[in-house]
């Protein structure tokens, strides 16, 4: 399994930095030393004053530096209100309720419910309308719920298929406020650190109410304005509402995505590659809830689960990724921070809850790959200097399947197959090279979209997640061959979710891009893996490996020291 956290590796001298980095502040990340590569990507030296960041060696830390902090012309989000259209009949009929309705006892919650489930359908303003209400008479009674208060909202929330038609969205987000959720634990709302929330009960207060209202459907419980880069420091950024459109007239593409001063390449590779080769799914993570706010679908062992986001973005978009004529790459990250409340799902051993410190500091992009699509089997093509081994993967991320001894041709032909049915493929690259014009492609420790194969050359089409800036350093778009990468004990990760979308061969123009023609900083070789360990319990023996190397060491023999200790499935270091 690739575990990306690539660094800087690009100096972002156009753009200085306002991130408040604190020296007397102790990193919380300590033991995760070991996951940063020692190249000073992307300006490290000038970190406290220009907050440059290099790309580290976990998939996922490809790190993309911190532009300069915009202040934003702050929107208020429009009020969203329950509407009704009067029918048009000239005797007035009354609508028979579900017999549901009737056993909610506190006249105002059976009210507010009545309204909402007359036409059949219960909105997302209904919804919020009748959880609002009840927080407005607990203040107004400066009393807290009580034990009928509370059994009402569960019937109403144990009924939204009874008879009325309720979205799994919202079915979901009134399931977590009022049945509870393990992210109920605490609540951030864009403060330094997070403090005590807790699940409702009888005896909840008016603002208790109010802040799970806003986790979950308000999108207020932003990430925390404190966060910490392994090895680097930690730093606090602002928030400000961004007036930009979910998506460009376009739609969702792979440029969209311009990874920022966190390592969480891992995650950016795969928004990015599937935004290019399934525009579809990206289109289908998003609920536009009127409001401001959006619901954004992840799975999570397959099974679909959302977060709730606002348009309320670090240094105004400025600082993670650059949002540009949109923001859905934006959000879908802020919204990746925000999942991990419920726990770690980004292949990190690490998790400080809803903070970019979680996101930032690596990852796999196996566990994005599956979260963002959903697919039901995930496979990796792990090279071991000779051939390449395979491990598949399921829903769970628990390996279903390993192979050995693969060609070279072989892996090609299903690679070329795969992208041309519209399959995701991401590289998770373990070495450093330059093109003939000096420029950067791959980095060692960094997680990169693999979006297409130029038959004319026979070689694959690479993007970095870095995307493109003034005076940039690196080859946002270059050509490699899977000879290279095989060398370069690289892994290739597949999911399976094109089932035929894509009907040719996607190709470009060779004369558009650069093509990979030396290699150094080759990593270790890879050790077979021990047949039936789960992906996270690999990961996280791959992690706990590479913590206790020092700093100073490098990223690619980080790599091999890990392989050679962890007798387990081939991982990348954390990605990003």
């Amino acid at each position: 399994m690739s575990y990306m956290f690539a660094k800087f590796d690009r100096q972002k001298s156009a753009k200085s930095t306002d991130l408040g980095s604190s020296s007397s502040e102790e990193t919380l990340l300590d033991l995760a030393d070991g996951l940063i590569s020692s190249q000073p990507a992307r300006g490290v030296d000038a970190l406290a004053s220009a907050v440059t960041v290099a790309d580290g060696s976990a998939f996922g830390f490809g790190l993309a530096v911190a532009a300069t902090t915009t202040t934003l012309k702050t929107t208020t989000p429009s009020v969203v209100t329950a509407s009704t259209t009067p029918t048009a009949t000239a005797t007035p009929t009354a609508t028979k309720l579900p017999a549901w309705v009737s056993s909610i006892k506190t006249a105002a919650i059976q009210s507010d419910v009545a309204t909402a489930v007359a036409d059949g359908t219960i909105t997302y303003a209904e919804l919020v309308k009748v959880f609002s209400d009840v927080a407005s008479s607990l203040t107004s009674a400066k009393s807290t719920l009580s034990a009928t208060q509370f059994a009402d909202l569960k019937t109403l929330v144990a009924d939204l298929a009874n008879g009325v038609s309720t979205s799994a969205y919202l079915t979901a987000l009134a399931g977590s406020l009022v049945g509870g959720s393990k992210a109920n634990a605490t609540w951030t709302g864009g403060a330094a650190t997070s403090v005590a929330l807790g699940n409702l009960a009888a005896g909840s207060t008016a603002t208790q109410l109010n802040e799970l209202i806003g986790k979950w459907f308000l999108g207020s419980d932003l990430p925390a304005s404190r966060f910490t880069l392994s090895g680097y420091g930690t730093y606090t950024v602002s928030y400000s509402a961004v007036s930009k459109p979910l998506f460009a007239s376009s739609g969702p593409t792979m440029n969209d995505v311009n990874q920022g001063f966190i390592g969480d390449c891992f995650l950016l590779a795969s928004l990015a590659e599937v935004a290019d080769q399934n525009s579809s799914l990206i289109k289908s993570m998003f609920t536009d809830n009127g409001n401001g706010s959006y619901g954004v679908k992840f799975y999570v062992n397959g099974s679909a689960t959302w977060v709730t986001v606002n348009t309320s973005l670090a240094n105004g978009g400025t600082i993670f990724n650059y949002c540009g004529t949109d923001v859905w790459a934006s959000l879908a990250e802020k919204a990746y921070a925000e999942l991990q409340t419920s726990g770690t799902v980004t292949g990190n051993i690490y998790n400080y809850g809803n903070s970019w410190t979680t996101i930032g500091n690596g990852g796999a992009p196996e566990y994005a790959l599956e979260e963002i699509t959903g697919a039901s089997q995930i496979t990796d093509f792990c090279s071991a200097k000779g051939s390449w081994t395979c491990n598949v993967y399921n829903s769970s991320l628990s390996r279903v399947g390993y192979s050995a001894g693969l060609s070279n041709a072989s892996v090609l032909n299903t690679l070329i197959a795969d992208i041309a049915a519209g399959d995701d493929v991401v590289l998770s690259s373990y070495t450093n090279a330059r093109d003939s014009s000096g420029k950067t492609t791959l980095v060692a420790g960094h997680a990169m979209s693999i979006y297409g194969w130029d038959g004319a050359t026979g070689l694959l089409q690479v993007r970095n997640p870095w995307g493109t800036e003034p005076g940039q350093t690196w080859a946002t778009t270059f050509e490699v061959s899977l000879a290279t990468l095989l060398a370069a004990g690289d892994v290739i990760t597949v999911d399976n979710v094109g089932a035929g979308t894509m009907a040719t061969t996607k190709t470009s123009s060779t004369g558009t891009t650069s093509t990979v023609k030396a290699v150094a900083d080759l990593a270790g070789g890879a050790t077979d893996p021990t047949v039936g360990i789960s992906l996270e319990a690999t990961a996280t023996l791959f992690a706990q490996s590479i913590a206790s190397v020092t700093s100073g060491t490098s990223s690619t023999a980080m790599v091999a020291m890990s392989l050679t200790s962890v007798t387990t499935s081939t991982l990348a270091s954390p990605l990003g």
